[in-house]
């Protein structure tokens, strides 16, 4: 074989090698996607948005780590769809689909939310144009963030960030754009850490 066919060869075996090292590093990061949670059509029309910024935010409800993923999401989107009773005795309106982009549930597991091209929503009065909202399971006010939650949330902030340009300058908490003690003081006061 000759020096230029050997060439050759060694340049496809290296960007082969190099392919499936891009490949697998945007495969390493597990996210349970909404087929796979059976996830409902959005019941109305959602704005589309460009991803600009990342607002991490809490259930503010006790963890539940009896309860699977797909559970969870599915309760999500099925209180999400309806007009539904809030713990103040005020009623949220039915939005078109689970309000958050991605859920953490306490072992650690990420789920895909909303589609990330379209705007979330909130029960706050904040713009919500251009947020990534995550969710983390638990009331941190009163729980703590716990271990595998945190490393989900500093790997999907990663993901998140080179896949869609977005600055990790830009990470806030709910309470940074609204008046709330969302995502709690517990999840709060560990943000600087993710920036």
């Amino acid at each position: 074989m000759s020096h230029i066919g050997k060439f050759s060869l060694l340049v496809l075996f290296f960007s082969s090698i190099s392919l499936f090292a891009q490949q697998n590093s945007k495969n390493e990061l597990a996210i349970v996607q909404r087929e796979d949670w059976n996830a409902q059509e959005p019941i109305m029309e959602m704005k589309v948005h460009k991803p600009a910024f990342i607002t991490i935010h809490h259930t503010g409800m006790p963890q539940k780590p009896e309860l699977s993923i797909e559970k969870k999401l599915q309760a999500l989107q099925n209180f999400s769809q309806k007009d539904s009773p809030m713990a103040d005795g005020s009623i949220k309106k039915a939005w078109a689909d689970v309000p958050y982009h991605f859920y953490i549930a306490t072992n650690g597991e990420i789920a895909e939310g909303r589609e990330i091209k379209f705007q979330g929503d909130s029960n706050t009065n904040y713009n919500l144009d251009g947020h990534v909202l995550i969710v983390m399971e638990g009331n941190f006010n009163k729980e703590k963030v716990l271990p595998k939650q945190w490393k989900s949330l500093k790997e999907l902030i990663s993901y998140i960030s080179g896949e869609y340009g977005i600055s990790r300058n830009t990470i806030s908490g709910h309470r940074d754009q609204a008046e709330t003690s969302c995502p709690g003081s517990n999840l709060y006061q560990k943000l600087p850490q993710l920036r």
